[in-house]
């Protein structure tokens, strides 16, 4: 997973170095640093259930929430690669339409 940060990344500095970053390359930069720092702050949360005298054990809400978002961030970074590669190709439309699904799916952070 974090190949895949590293890679996405180098991605993102070659073709912005490149002279031609256009508003879909903005766009899913802007997308990636939102999901990587969600991602990376994504710790346990905080109304974790209190634990009563009953010996049932299961998996906790808190840990199947982590693992789902888990998910989610790494199928958002599957398909900003895949929004990355359509704008390499000149494909601008297509881009700007998975980027609008990436943000509708995982929304950026509040500053």
């Amino acid at each position: 997973m974090i190949s895949r940060i590293i890679l996405g990344t180098t991605l993102a500095f070659i073709s912005a170095g490149s002279g031609f970053a256009g508003p879909c390359t903005q766009r899913l930069a802007d997308l990636e640093k939102s999901i990587s720092a969600r991602q990376e702050g994504a710790g346990p949360t905080l109304d974790a259930p209190a634990t009563t005298g009953s010996a049932v054990q299961g998996p906790s809400p808190s840990g199947q929430a982590m693992t789902a978002q888990s998910q989610g961030h790494n199928q958002a970074m599957q398909m900003i690669q895949q929004a990355k590669q359509l704008d390499l190709q000149g494909k601008e439309a297509e881009c700007m339409d998975m980027a609008t699904r990436i943000g509708a799916m995982a929304p950026p952070a509040s500053k």
